[in-house]
């Protein structure tokens, strides 16, 4: 039996100071964690009536970011429409060069076990496990610094 524990970036409400958007009977909301990430939350149902904006929202406050944390443990229902706005955001994330993290409720989980048995999309275990996988890709990140006649070097 393995043994879950929940941690959580938003609280169930959130704050008046993040911008959050109500579609259908989900509540998005978003938070700037750093200059250069992100975290995306989602309380409710992601179904058909609203999938298409989850990705659409997910793509418009990813613009500037480099990194993003998909928070989707308070989705209580995911359904195929879910599943399409996430192959959306990692196909955006992909074009953008946005390393990004899901961190799922069951839910979610049992859907991506069906529509992704090879697990090509970045579903962490837990939020820290999320954060660190993040974490390593930035320090992998090899930054290139113009240096005159020399050319490029790693900065």
């Amino acid at each position: 039996m393995v043994v879950t524990k929940t941690e959580r970036i938003f609280q169930r409400s959130i704050g008046h100071d993040d911008e959050q958007r109500r579609c259908g009977s989900a509540v998005f909301g978003v938070r700037s964690c750093s200059a250069n990430r992100v975290a995306v939350a989602v309380l409710g149902e992601v179904d058909a009536v609203n999938g298409r904006e989850l990705g659409r929202y997910v793509e418009r406050h990813t613009r500037a970011s480099k990194q993003l944390v998909l928070d989707l443990r308070a989705v209580d229902f995911f359904g195929s429409q879910g599943f399409t706005a996430l192959y959306y955001i990692s196909v955006h994330c992909a074009r953008r060069d946005v390393d990004w993290a899901i961190v799922a409720s069951p839910p979610v989980r049992r859907l991506l076990t069906v529509c992704d048995p090879d697990g090509e999309l970045p579903l962490a275990d837990d939020l820290s496990s999320a954060l660190a996988r993040l974490d390593r890709l930035a320090h992998h990140r090899h930054h290139f610094v113009w240096s005159g006649k020399s050319g490029w070097r790693a900065g």
